[in-house]
């Protein structure tokens, strides 16, 4: 992978955030730093082909769309066969975020569910157990969101390096 230089950096920076709602999202950014939409384009394409991005996503607002109701859940799933439920799991269409995490003893696997009731929240879970043979697991209902914002990994100036 070559140096990723400050105009891949400015484009990674813009993909961070909300892209424009227009017919020509990418024309509008690549105006902001002052280059062709299609060199936007193309700069994207090499920064996949190079797996510096993998994708890049259209992330719902669930709550504006209407699926106001959300809970983690951590499964106990046995280390043997974590990766096997978990990619089960994660084939959930209602399942927004799956993922191991230590630390949490016989509870290691973490999954994300958003529902328009507690009660289709709750349907996916005993699903999802009833998918799995896993019935012991804890529900975290969120009450309140206090922040939710994409992860910032760019900034203007900054340079990776291949390692």
């Amino acid at each position: 992978m070559d140096l990723v230089d400050t105009i891949d950096i400015k484009i990674l920076s813009l993909l961070q955030g909300d892209l424009p709602i227009t017919r020509r999202p990418y024309y509008r950014l690549a105006l902001q730093i002052g280059i062709p939409e299609e060199e936007f384009l193309e700069r994207i394409v090499r920064l996949k082909e190079e797996g510096v991005i993998r994708e890049v996503k259209v992330v719902l607002k669930h709550q504006r769309a209407g699926f106001s109701s959300g809970a983690m859940v951590a499964w106990a799933v046995p280390d043997a066969s974590l990766d096997e439920i978990a990619e089960r799991i994660a084939l959930n269409a209602m399942v927004s975020h799956c993922y191991e995490r230590p630390g949490f003893g016989n509870y290691p696997l973490f999954t994300m569910i958003h529902g328009r009731t507690d009660t289709e929240v709750d349907a996916v879970i005993q699903e999802i157990a009833s998918d799995t043979g896993i019935h012991d697991y804890r529900v975290y209902r969120t009450l309140r969101e206090f922040k939710k914002t994409s992860a910032k990994y760019f900034s203007e100036g900054q340079r990776i390096h291949d390692k």
